[in-house]
């Protein structure tokens, strides 16, 4: 008797999430031909399985840039928004379903937290994005403001302004890139308490556990440890960039342009990892991206999961095809 096959066809599409990459993958039904033989203790002939998956079209994110809004910034909000068409250029260049919004690091007035501009989400498809998010990031300077980026983050992003003021920002099907930009350190201790980076990567972990997807924050600040004439060393902020997996940029830089392009990319999350039906025999393994034969040294198995994972991204929209056998197992007498 030659090799039995699984072969999963398509029967009512279902949704599946490869928690390692976060990949959302399209199974197949199962269609299973049996046949064993009933005397003794026999192996089972080799079961080879293949399953097919459907890479994300547009991986989504939501960008919230944190703009420090002190006397010193004018200079960098005006940087900022001249570097504007370079982040959104990076952002579309790789296939990204990107929104933005801008707050300030200001938490002691009325509008802390609060989504600045109208329209308050800016979009690849609004008729001008580039003049909206200048509107938006040019939020004027403030002798009094403070500078609390992370509370400022927190505030926006939690009830009651991410279900009122801010409502329509935070999909539940994106990843979450914060980004602040400021000439000093985080002082959010009266939002956040007596561990502001702390609070902030747990709730950073919130958001990530409740979708899946990453959640990180980016930091354009002053270097570390020594800062430099124009700015203060960001030791908090860089901290928490750290912690999440974001991108740490210096504010002491006189072109914006790299640094926005570096927070586009650290902004994809596209799923490498798609989650299999049953651990593969080993070597027993064959991938096909759009009917392109991939070497098994761009991918490897994860059998904890068990799950493929590809060293690098399939494209957006590709079909995935793997093959692979399933271990022999024994049959007790009797079986049928």
């Amino acid at each position: 008797m030659g090799n039995r096959w699984i072969r999963r066809q398509p029967g009512g599409k279902s949704r599946q999430t490869a928690m390692t990459a976060l990949a959302v993958a399209v199974p197949i039904s199962a269609c299973v031909d049996t046949g064993v033989s009933a005397q003794g203790t026999q192996v089972v002939d080799p079961v080879t399985v293949e399953e097919t998956f459907i890479q994300q079209p547009m991986p989504k994110v939501d960008v919230l840039w944190v703009v420090d809004s002190t006397c010193s910034m004018a200079e960098e909000q005006a940087a900022l928004v001249d570097a504007f068409g370079a982040f959104a250029d990076a952002l579309d260049s790789l296939d990204l379903c990107w929104q933005a919004g801008v707050v300030t690091t200001d938490v002691s007035g009325d509008d802390a937290g609060v989504l600045q501009g109208s329209p308050w989400i800016i979009h690849a498809d609004l008729d001008d994005p580039a003049q909206a998010f200048a509107q938006a990031a040019q939020v004027g300077t403030n002798p009094l403001a403070t500078e609390a980026g992370l509370g400022a983050a927190w505030l926006a992003l939690s009830p009651p302004l991410i279900d009122d003021e801010n409502r329509g920002f935070r999909r539940p099907d994106a990843s979450l890139h914060v980004v602040v930009l400021s000439d000093g350190d985080d002082d959010s201790s009266q939002v956040l308490g007596a561990d502001p980076a702390g609070s902030f990567e747990d709730f950073l972990a919130s958001q990530s556990a409740a979708n899946g997807l990453d959640a990180q924050l980016s930091a354009v600040v002053g270097d570390v440890p020594d800062g430099c004439a124009s700015a203060q060393p960001g030791t908090t902020y860089t901290a928490v960039a750290q912690a999440t997996g974001g991108t740490v940029a210096s504010i002491c830089s006189t072109s914006f342009d790299q640094v926005a392009q570096a927070v586009g990319q650290a902004s994809i999350d596209w799923p490498v990892s798609f989650t299999l039906q049953a651990t593969p025999v080993a070597d027993s393994v064959d991938a096909w991206i759009d009917e392109a034969r991939i070497d098994s040294a761009n991918f490897s198995i994860d059998v904890d999961q068990p799950a493929i994972v590809f060293a690098t991204p399939p494209p957006a929209d590709s079909i995935i095809r793997v093959r692979y056998t399933l271990p022999e197992s024994p049959t007790s007498d009797g079986a049928t």
